[in-house]
């Protein structure tokens, strides 16, 4: 089981430094102990992020990006990084219930080598679908989740919700700027058999829904009726494009 100085804390953000603060004020208490290292990358280059963590988490390293370089060029920069074999990966709009998620998790890193990461996002947020139709087990006392690789055609092979992975899984798949999209990198990662396991019943949920920052590297989010027509019907060609052998 990895030890303190095998985790590192990788925490994206874009100017947002209030829920920022919400995230962090609820997770570092229980957890800023299990890390190594703790960094924070602010894509928008935002002072009032730095100087919100200056005075409050000294101990967490801040990067501000100059430029813009999107959700996956920030991962990658940020990964870059990092030295220990393990990541804490987040982001900065989750809001953690109390209690240490980080021994569960390595639990179960430990006993499911088909697994991208282990995910303490709630169950319950998931779609009924999912949560009907999950792999439920139990290690040493720790109950979990596993996503079968038939239960979404794109998602639930890698997810960047709030949890633990291997450095060497973005060793191996990296750059994530290459795949351009999370969506992608779990398209990837199912054609390979990797699955995510999401702690039963997890430790967070997701606060940033109303103060959505678009990505300038991805697609616009559909907003309009015709806009989420024409998004799945897309998606719907490239699914049949996929299963033919075309890599789209």
């Amino acid at each position: 089981m990895a030890q303190k100085n095998d985790i590192t804390l990788c925490i994206t953000s874009c100017g947002r430094h209030d829920l920022l603060a919400r995230t962090l004020d609820s997770f570092l208490p229980d957890h800023a102990a299990q890390f190594s290292k703790m960094l924070v990358i602010d894509d928008a280059g935002s002072r009032a992020v730095k100087d919100w963590l200056d005075a409050n988490y000294p101990d967490v390293q801040v990067i501000l990006n100059d430029e813009r370089l999107g959700q996956m060029g920030s991962i990658d920069k940020l990964y870059s990084q990092v030295q220990s074999e393990l990541i804490f990966h987040g982001e900065d709009d989750w809001l953690f219930e109390s209690g240490n998620t980080i021994p569960a998790c390595l639990k179960v890193l430990e006993v499911e080598p088909d697994i991208s990461v282990v995910c303490v996002r709630k169950l319950s947020d998931l779609q009924e679908r999912f949560q009907k139709n999950c792999i439920r087990k139990e290690v040493d006392g720790v109950r979990y989740a596993l996503m079968p690789l038939d239960i979404h055609p794109e998602w639930l092979s890698f997810s960047f919700n709030p949890g633990i992975a291997r450095k060497s899984l973005w060793e191996k798949y990296g750059p994530y700027e290459q795949h351009k999209t999370e969506e992608r990198i779990s398209i990837v990662m199912k054609r390979d058999g990797l699955m995510v396991a999401f702690l039963d019943p997890g430790a967070c949920h997701h606060i940033g829904g109303g103060q959505h920052v678009d990505d300038p590297n991805q697609p616009v989010r559909a907003k309009t009726f015709s806009q989420r027509m024409k998004r799945s019907v897309m998606k719907r060609v490239k699914r049949v494009a996929r299963k033919l052998g075309y890599d789209i």
